[in-house]
């Protein structure tokens, strides 16, 4: 199996990506809360959060399980924990920790966690299967796994902008050039159910943006993959400038709505035994 590396990463990370990721968070976060309400995150667990990004999750979770839990962040960005670990030093958070691995061999003890969450992770990775095969070993017997993943054929503007599907097409165009699927949450419950889970319980959700800072996160996602779309072929620097332009455009359009990726949201216990 290859391990993918830092390069795969197609947006931006560190410092760099701080502010865009805080902004995916505030349009995905509430429906991110509800989900681990869900699947019962309380006090004194001990957590996984697989492709942790900055940490914006792990530091949520941290909170909800208390101090006698932990909390740990893993990214295959050094960048990225770096980040993730000076926000939660700043927040006071001691329960969490960071550390810098690839999703698929983490090389965190095996069957020692309650919870294994993972969001917008499974979509950048070529061999996604390996990554939940590595998240299920990771739970303990009785452990729940929680997923939840984007389809990018799913994102709308209402009214139609040429721009906004455009812009869209590029971002799905250079996932898969990398050998990744932009709309895994399609497959995700059977992908789960293939991973050693006999059953799972299965949620959508899809955030609408009519107006807020929020409503610039295409444009922005855009134009932190700008050098992998140019590099890849997919469009000229020139094209990229004038549909960021448009996006900016129809972001500040409050007649103008943006339907965001749709989330597949799955979670699913992990068999008492293999029997």
């Amino acid at each position: 199996m290859e391990i993918p590396t830092e390069r795969n990463y197609v947006l931006a990370t560190g410092d760099e990506a701080e502010r865009r990721l805080e902004i995916v968070n505030a349009v995905h976060g509430p429906d991110t809360e509800q989900f681990l309400a869900r699947a019962e995150i309380g006090p004194g667990q001990r957590v996984a959060d697989i492709g942790c990004g900055i940490g914006v999750v792990t530091c949520y979770i941290a909170d909800q399980i208390g101090p006698d839990g932990e909390a740990v962040g893993v990214d295959i960005s050094a960048e990225q924990t770096r980040v993730a670990a000076r926000r939660a030093a700043e927040r006071g958070i001691a329960n969490a920790r960071f550390i810098a691995a690839p999703a698929e061999a983490t090389g965190l003890p095996r069957a020692s966690f309650d919870r294994v969450y993972a969001r917008f992770l499974l979509m950048h990775l070529p061999d996604p299967e390996a990554a939940l095969r590595e998240m299920a070993a990771l739970l303990r017997p009785g452990g729940m796994l929680m997923v939840e993943d984007g389809d990018f054929e799913g994102v709308y503007c209402s009214p139609h902008a040429v721009s906004f599907d455009r812009c869209f097409e590029l971002y799905r165009s250079v996932i898969r050039q990398r050998g990744a699927d932009p709309t895994i949450g399609m497959r995700l419950t059977s992908m789960v159910l293939s991973a050693g889970f006999p059953r799972c319980e299965v949620a959508i959700a899809q955030p609408v943006i009519r107006d807020g800072e929020a409503k610039r996160l295409p444009e922005w996602t855009l134009l932190e993959a700008r050098e992998q779309i140019v590099a890849a072929g997919l469009a000229t620097d020139a094209e990229i400038n004038s549909i960021a332009a448009d996006l900016m455009r129809l972001a500040a359009d409050t007649t103008t709505r943006f339907g965001m990726a749709p989330m597949t949201q799955v979670r699913a216990v992990k068999p008492q035994s293999e029997a």
